[in-house]
């Protein structure tokens, strides 16, 4: 899994259209908008299928990790095959992605997830510290 963090001032996205391989987002977040956010751009990898367990709880605690490092509490998973040349197929990916945001919940993290799948616009404003931008490969 590779992830991108962006500790961002501002971060908003709107789904424009669905792909092939979009997943339903009827009552979902068509538009969002967030304030001091630590957006996690996610890729799920072709190895990440081995042990996806392992890798999605590796991708949560480094997610912690930085979000108490930076003192955030709202993150906001953003699904983006563009940091991988070796990408998952859409079926793991989007199994590891919603489950990776499952377990923030459940650990008592308020996580917002953008849609699988989806061509969005997107724009940030980075907090623009020595911090605010870190990426990280997981491994299972």
């Amino acid at each position: 899994m590779k992830m991108l963090f962006i500790h961002c001032d501002y971060f908003s996205y709107l789904t424009t259209q669905p792909t092939k391989i979009a997943e339903k987002i009827a009552n979902g977040c068509k538009s969002c908008a967030f304030k001091n956010a630590l957006v996690i751009f996610v890729t799920a990898e072709k190895c990440d299928a081995k042990n996806q367990s392992n890798v999605i709880e590796k991708g949560v605690k480094e997610t912690i990790r930085k979000a108490e490092q930076l003192g955030v509490k709202n993150l906001v998973l953003f699904p983006f095959v563009h940091l991988s040349n070796q990408v998952s197929d859409p079926e793991t990916a989007t199994k590891i992605i919603r489950e990776f945001h499952e377990r923030l919940v459940s650990l008592g993290y308020p996580a917002d997830k953008a849609p699988f799948g989806w061509e969005k616009i997107f724009s940030l404003t980075s907090k623009g510290h020595p911090l605010a931008e870190s990426s990280r490969t997981i491994r299972p």
